[in-house]
């Protein structure tokens, strides 16, 4: 048997690899190679991803390397004259479709770590003293920070969940060959592989299958002992070192992968050691980052879950599994296939509050989707569970005998197994048959494309209140209470629950708790409106809350019903709170309304009638020019007819005599009346004054 190691870099292996080992890289990886390592043959070591602003070259660059230094800085500074591999210490032997086969040759010098920033030289002296034969480390560096400067690396090597956002995987390794057997094969794939699953225009994702997942190769960048190995896209690299070529010296493995895509679900990356010696073979450096999921579940109200969610109840008033219940109605029927995981329990029911401080969730776990079966967690934890202890869940007995002091558990709305009795079980309806009972994820869309992955999942065990009974009377002058009375009921925004309650005549006596709940459960009890309480009997229960009682019943003339009470400002209704009934005996609240004689108004004093101003006297509107028109001409004829009559006034005004005594020769002598005297009297007076004002003009001249 030829004694050489080979290093490899194939697409092929790499199925294989992890199709081998898939399960057991997600879920104990690191247990398994310790466990190789003390075994005394070879050692595999979970390899680290981390990103860096360059893809290759023999060291980190200077920005590189200085983002490095931050992640440790008690690390190994590299020797002054760095010495790395070139080509001419790898010899191309092979080359077909899917790789590239190279012989190494020895390198006499002693190689410089090229890596100190990620494994520091006192990190491998002190790994090795303790019989390992290799180191790894993982990192991810992601392209920028929120503020846009340059992000430093993350360290990864201990756990599997994918990093959010795009950046750069990074592998650095460490190979002791000089206490391996051999041959021994070395080998990488200077590639990763992402796998991810198909997306519903809901969000909504299918299990997966050959159909539903697809895997792709990205290119990447392989280094070792700091000389970078081109595989001319080729998917595998292979170094064989034999025992002659054999060498003191630590090889140094560098893989970088850079990511693109924020939203994988699962990144694979494979490369290490491979031996074969004695019939012993191994893989090792499988390193692989999926989705890290959880739940929380709620413990609210059911009565507001009922008024909030009215489409999470089912034709008998159960509420709907959320999952379960999703029919994808606005999906196409090219996308409503089987096996579809639904969006809906990854969005909280808004508005929503919690009545228990205490915040319930399971533990994250792994999930995610391949072509020959989905690795995942069913939602609650179950007698039998094997993954009980690592990933921490709360059965459904655990949920539902919740005490919350002053409520009963009600219901619950938790995706459960296809099974017989729909309950989570150790059988495969449980653990492997599809279904949306597994911690898993789904996506926000926008335009029908996915820009957020979610990743919790939102469950509600739903509560009722203990509710108190209201007792309302009507208690009458002598003492009685009236029968057959009503009152009007209003909630805390003043809005009617109902007006026909009836009042109480008699005792009433307090329910005990169970009662309550029986109560509660019957099919002869109904809702108040709004969900403020039940209805049961005639009798009205009342859940935790502000409320107003008003009396509606007839009070007798000049009386009205008050709510009966010390004070003297009693009120004509009652305004009670409601508190949650956390004793173990209930209560009740009772209003009793009684009769009050209305006071009567005084009388107001009536108001003096105001004394109306007088009315002005209209004043005519007077010209400048006398008016004379107001003087009648009297019907007169003069001495002498032959003149007109206003030349008779000219004769007046003329100072020539002019009787008018006489009557006109040509009228009847038929007197003077009274208006005729009085008429000459004016004119008489008229004539005189004419007379005056001619006197008085003479003697002006």
């Amino acid at each position: 048997m030829s004694k050489r190691t080979n290093i490899i870099l194939t697409s092929a292996m790499m199925g294989i690899a992890t199709a081998a080992c898939a399960f057991c890289v997600a879920q104990s990886a690191n247990a398994a190679e310790m466990s190789a390592a003390s075994s005394g043959a070879n050692t595999s070591v979970n390899s680290s991803a981390a990103t860096s602003n360059t893809l290759g070259g023999g060291a980190l660059d200077s920005t590189s390397s200085e983002h490095a230094k931050s992640v440790d800085e008690d690390r190994s500074a590299p020797e002054e004259t760095p010495v790395f591999d070139t080509a001419a210490n790898y010899k191309k032997v092979d080359e077909d479709d899917d790789s590239i086969t190279y012989d190494y040759v020895k390198n006499p010098n002693k190689i410089t770590n090229p890596f100190p920033e990620f494994i520091s030289n006192k990190e491998i002296e002190d790994e090795f003293k303790k019989g390992e034969v290799s180191i790894s480390k993982e990192y991810f560096i992601p392209d920028s920070t929120e503020s846009g400067e340059n992000a430093k690396p993350v360290d990864i090597s201990n756990t599997k969940v994918l990093p959010k956002g795009k950046g750069t995987f990074k592998i650095y390794a460490v190979f002791k060959f000089a206490d391996l057997a051999y041959p021994i094969q070395l080998y990488t794939f200077d590639a990763y592989q992402s796998r991810n699953g198909i997306i519903a225009s809901d969000g909504s994702v299918y299990s997966g299958s050959d159909s539903t997942v697809k895997y792709v190769f990205h290119q990447g960048t392989f280094k070792l002992n700091g000389h970078e190995l081109k595989n001319d896209s080729k998917n595998r690299i292979l170094i064989n070192v034999d025992k002659k070529n054999s060498t003191d010296n630590y090889f140094y493995f560098e893989l970088t992968c850079p990511s693109d895509n924020e939203l994988n679900e699962r990144v694979l990356m494979n490369g290490g050691v491979s031996m074969t010696t004695g019939g012993y073979k191994r893989t090792s450096l499988i390193a692989e980052y999926v989705v890290s999921t959880d739940a929380q579940f709620h413990f609210v109200d059911d009565l507001q879950y009922r008024a909030m969610n009215p489409k999470g109840l089912d034709g008998k008033g159960k509420l709907k599994q959320r999952g379960n219940s999703d029919y994808h109605t606005s999906l196409q029927k090219n996308e409503s296939k089987v096996n579809l995981m639904s969006a809906k329990p990854f969005y909280e029911i808004e508005g929503l509050q919690d009545i228990d401080s205490k915040v319930t969730k399971t533990n994250t776990s792994l999930y995610y989707r391949s072509t020959g079966g989905d690795l995942k967690t069913p939602i609650l934890s179950y007698e039998g569970d094997s993954k009980a202890t690592d990933i921490k869940r709360p059965t459904l007995a655990q949920l539902t005998g919740t005490k919350i002091p002053g409520y009963v558990y009600w219901d619950n709305d938790i995706d459960k197994p296809k099974n017989k009795n729909h309950e989570f079980a150790n059988d495969n309806a449980t653990k492997e048959d599809p279904g949306n009972h597994y911690l898993s994820f789904a996506y926000e869309m926008k335009d029908g494309k996915p820009v957020k992955r979610l990743t919790r999942k939102h469950y509600y065990v739903t509560f009722r209140a203990i509710p108190t009974q209201l007792v309302v009377k009507y208690k009458k002058s002598d003492g009685t209470f009236e029968s057959n009375a009503k009152y009007e009921l209003l909630d805390s925004k003043n809005t009617q629950i109902g007006n026909q309650f009836a009042a109480a005549s008699g005792d009433i006596v307090a329910s005990s708790i169970n009662d309550l709940v029986t109560m509660m459960k019957s099919t002869d009890t109904t809702f108040l409106k709004g969900f403020t309480g039940y209805l049961s009997n005639g009798a009205v229960y009342l859940i935790p809350g502000n409320y107003t009682v008003k009396p509606t019943a007839q009070a007798p003339e000049g009386y009205e019903w008050v709510v009966d009470s010390n004070k003297q400002d009693t009120k004509t209704s009652a305004d009670i709170n409601i508190g949650l009934q956390t004793g173990n005996t209930a209560s009740l609240q009772f209003i009793t309304f009684v009769l009050k004689k209305k006071p009567t108004p005084p009388i107001p004093t009536p108001a003096p009638s105001p004394t109306p101003a007088p009315e002005p006297t209209p004043v005519p509107d007077v010209s400048d020019a006398p008016d004379d028109s107001w003087i009648p001409l009297p019907e007169i004829v003069p001495e002498n007819p032959e003149y007109s009559v206003v030349q008779r006034f000219k004769a007046v005004d003329a100072g020539e005599d002019y009787n008018v005594k006489a009557p006109a020769k040509h009228l009847p002598d038929t007197g003077v009346s009274a208006t005729s005297t009085f008429v000459t009297s004016i004119i008489s007076l008229f004539a005189g004054f004419s007379s005056l004002l001619a006197g008085i003009t003479k003697r002006k001249n």
